[in-house]
Order: structure tokens, then sequence, then C-alpha cells
């Protein structure tokens, strides 16, 4: 029963990072962060937390067109 909890909390994080991957913290640091707080605080974060500098980038360039 414990390694299921386990893979299942893996799997959480790894679908925080993967959320996470569009952001200025990235992949790697939404799942560590996953990792080391808890999925569900990650998600938070990531409402909150800015997209990365390209997607920004993107973003400008649509609207000044």
């Amino acid at each position: 029963m414990p390694i299921i909890v386990i893979v299942l909390y893996v799997i959480a994080c790894v679908l925080c990072g993967l959320l996470g991957r569009t952001t200025a913290f990235g992949f790697a640091g939404h799942f560590l962060l996953a990792l080391v707080i808890s999925p569900v605080f990650d998600l938070l974060i990531l409402v909150a937390c800015r997209p990365s500098r390209e997607i920004r980038k993107r973003i400008e360039k649509v609207t000044l067109e």
C-alpha cells in the first residue's frame, strides 16, 4: 500500500512539472517544488507564476501587431 501512495505522489509531482514547463520556474523547478512542499501547494503557485521569458516575448509580439 505505501508503494502505491508514493508512486501516485511522484506522478502528481510530474504533472505539476508538466503544467509548469511554460512558467519562469520551468519543469524542474515545479517538479522539485512539488516534491519538497506538496503538489497541491505547487498548483497554487502555478496559478500565480508568470509565463517564461519566451512566452512573454510571443505575447508582446502578438499584441504589437
